[in-house]
């Protein structure tokens, strides 16, 4: 039998304990950001993030209780650490608005990565060959973060797949592309050129289909390649409720354990 007094303090404990881990978990999150980009963050505290250049950026913008449209057009740094990133084999469709990366602070990334309406990404922007031995054609991608680099060990592993599986990775429907994203105006990260999307043609897009109501998930993008992309740094897009399965980004921050 448990005694009042070791239950209450039990009761304290646990609570104690789900506190400090509600309360860790932003922390958590922003040493898993700084930890992703060790050549360009070099730490953060309660309130600021801090590049290495000796710029520091606000993590709050101040503003509570958003609305989930507020944070896509206008999202701070915590806002974009906000949704966790569930890695590996997608048991179910994602909760309703659980977007994982669709929230992007505009200064975080056009600081790392450049304005690509003032030509800051052409000094970066370099051409690597996706898919060789299957596919063989050029597409240009950042080199910043090395991100050409990951896109380049993606695409050999890619290439080595089965003909009936790798056939979802070509022919892409874009790299690089200085563009805004249509249902937000915000720029697309095609536009910072850490972003590809795969065959169109076995793809699914949230905003393609009927989205008056509540969204039925629908995928046809094959796991092996969902996991090769996910072990190099890039989200899937179809792990989001506003699912876009042919959508892969460079997001490391969100993929570290």
């Amino acid at each position: 039998m448990i005694r009042l007094g070791s239950f209450v303090a039990l009761t304290i404990f646990v609570s104690a304990t789900i506190v400090f881990a509600q309360e860790d978990q932003p922390n958590l999150s922003l040493d898993r950001l700084v930890a992703a980009y060790p050549k360009a963050l070099a730490g953060h505290d309660a309130d600021v993030l801090h590049w290495r250049d000796g710029t520091v950026m606000p993590l709050s913008d101040g503003t509570a209780h958003k609305t989930f449209d507020e944070r896509l057009r206008h999202a701070s740094i915590a806002d974009q650490l906000r949704i966790p990133y569930a890695r590996g084999p997608l048991l179910k469709p994602p909760a309703i608005d659980a977007d994982a990366g669709r929230f992007r602070n505009r200064a975080f990334f056009t600081k790392m990565y450049g304005d690509c309406t003032k030509g800051e990404l052409a000094p970066h922007l370099v051409t690597i060959t996706w898919l060789p031995k299957t596919w063989g054609k050029p597409i240009r991608i950042t080199s910043v973060n090395q991100v050409d680099q990951r896109l380049l060990l993606v695409s050999a592993e890619i290439d080595a797949l089965p003909a009936k599986i790798k056939h979802a990775a070509y022919p892409i429907s874009g790299t690089y592309n200085c563009r805004a994203i249509a249902v937000t105006g915000q720029p697309s990260p095609h536009g910072y050129g850490i972003a590809i999307d795969l065959n169109t043609a076995i793809s699914d897009y949230w905003y393609w289909r009927p989205h008056s109501g509540t969204l039925r998930y629908r995928n046809r993008m094959p796991a092996e390649i969902v996991a090769i992309f996910e072990k190099h740094g890039l989200i899937w897009g179809g792990k989001w409720y506003h699912f876009d399965t042919m959508h892969f980004e460079y997001r490391p921050e969100l993929l570290t354990p």
